[in-house]
């Protein structure tokens, strides 16, 4: 039986379609190109392998040819681009309910990037409409090196159709996609010692990284750095958290948050690094002011000896006194906790407006179904490097070499995935330049726009990189 496409439903014809738009936004009316196009890979014989294709929302009406273009992806990396095209960058993004659940519908996102910067969704290899055609070639593609240089390749080949080799280049990624954006760097590199050997030599001027998983250990699945415990990484995370259940109206919650964090610089951290040398009455203390900003029991906190076993006893203490659980993801979501826990929901309204209202809207007419995920490739992914070189290692090379490059790291405050706590200190230990480097905090979860007020101020700060406020 195939790994990855148990069975086929479809035959591969070379998709290539364009559609015209004129959308209004907040900033007035703009006309548009959508071209859906693939771009095939070859074996040694020259049949198809593979094909990632590329969903490119294009502004006609400006008259500059070389505009800015951004090339967005997601992560899993198994996952596809649907939910960052569907509620976050538009132009069209999946209606609302009054709770704020996607209901199958279309509007148009008024607050889009797209009057200043064209958008390019990316679909690795094997998610959205991108498909590996020969399953002995899923080496070269399911892994850290090869979907890096497939996507960069892809990148190179849209630029090259498009004749917009001078134009701006932006990469944008979320969670697994942190790593694609950082990895995908070294390949538009030219860097003699390392990265892509056919030193394409690309510049980049800015990158936009969403719930960054640059610590992600793929053996291990640590999401976070080893210099650090997880309850370290996770305490600004479990404040907001707590906050948002348990104390709004009480206190602010920016006030409350800072407090936590130096609570954690000043006192934790000391006391952790005393081990079991620290004193039983210092515990004692410290794990009733954790109790304070995590809204766990302080004798948890007690008898582990001031460690977080694990983010599930987070996950179910902090709402535990109202019968609830909260989601991985985004913890603003509760679900019962006696119920059965399932983190990515049951409903998968992205996959019926992809296939839907959206296909029809941007002219798609193909027979092939938009996958929005695809975990067996998950099963199968190489997370060993070629290189040896660590993800971090390639965002600061890249630094180094383009000290223009801008860096949005972008973290949701009521993620419980990727920490917001780790991403502090990652960035505050990665040796770029400061001024390279803007550090910010949503009030949304895995993906900072899940809120509304996360995703104004997240497109407010992405279109002032972009245009060098």
């Amino acid at each position: 039986m195939r790994k990855f496409q148990p069975y086929m439903i479809e035959s591969f014809e070379h998709l290539n379609k364009t559609a015209s738009l004129e959308i209004l936004l907040r900033h007035g009316k703009i006309r548009a190109e959508v071209v859906t196009e693939d771009h095939v890979f070859y074996d040694e014989n020259g049949a198809p392998e593979a094909v990632i294709t590329t969903i490119s929302h294009l502004r006609t009406d400006d008259g500059n040819p070389q505009r800015p273009v951004m090339f967005i992806w997601n992560g899993g990396p198994g996952s596809a681009t649907s939910m960052l095209q569907l509620e976050c960058f538009g132009p069209y993004c999946v209606c609302k309910d009054g709770e704020e659940k996607p209901v199958y519908g279309l509007e148009t996102e008024q607050d889009t990037i797209l009057d200043v910067c064209d958008l390019v969704y990316v679909d690795p290899v094997g998610v959205g409409y991108s498909r590996l055609l020969r399953e002995e070639a899923a080496p070269d593609y399911f892994s850290v090196d090869g979907d890096a240089r497939s996507v960069a390749f892809a990148i190179a080949d849209w630029l090259k159709k498009h004749s917009r080799w001078n134009s701006p280049i932006y990469l944008c990624g979320e969670s697994y996609g942190t790593i694609r954006a950082c990895r995908v760097l070294a390949e538009l590199g030219r860097d003699v010692i390392h990265g892509n050997r056919m030193m394409l030599g690309l510049p980049v001027a800015g990158v936009i990284l969403i719930g960054s998983s640059l610590s992600l250990d793929g053996a291990s699945g640590r999401i976070f750095e080893p210099a650090l415990e997880l309850l370290t990484a996770a305490l600004p995370s479990m404040a907001a958290t707590h906050w948002y259940h348990n104390l709004q109206g009480q206190c602010d919650r920016e006030s409350f948050l800072e407090e936590a964090w130096e609570f954690e610089k000043r006192k934790l951290i000391p006391a952790l690094f005393e081990g079991d040398d620290c004193p039983a009455e210092t515990v004692q203390s410290l794990a009733k002011e954790l109790a304070n900003y995590t809204g766990m029991e302080a004798a948890y906190f007690e008898n582990t000896k001031l460690h977080l076993r694990s983010a599930e006893d987070f996950m179910i203490q902090v709402v535990s006194s109202k019968g609830k659980r909260v989601d991985l993801y985004d913890s603003r979501v509760t679900s019962p906790l006696a119920g059965t826990y399932n983190p990515v929901g049951d409903g998968n309204m992205p996959l019926s407006v992809m296939n839907g209202l959206l296909a029809e809207t941007l002219g798609i007419d193909t027979d092939r179904i938009y996958y929005t995920g695809n975990l067996n490739m998950n099963l199968v992914w190489n997370y060993a490097v070629e290189d040896r070189r660590s993800h971090m290692d390639c965002l600061r090379s890249a630094a180094a070499r383009m000290p223009e490059m801008k860096i949005l790291a972008a973290s949701g405050l009521y993620d419980l995935c990727t920490l917001a706590g780790n991403t502090r200190y990652q960035f505050s230990h990665s040796g770029i330049a400061p001024e390279q480097i803007t550090l910010k905090e949503y009030p949304g979860g895995h993906g900072v726009y899940s809120s509304k007020e996360g995703k104004r101020t997240f497109l407010k700060d992405v279109r002032a990189l972009i245009c060098g406020r």
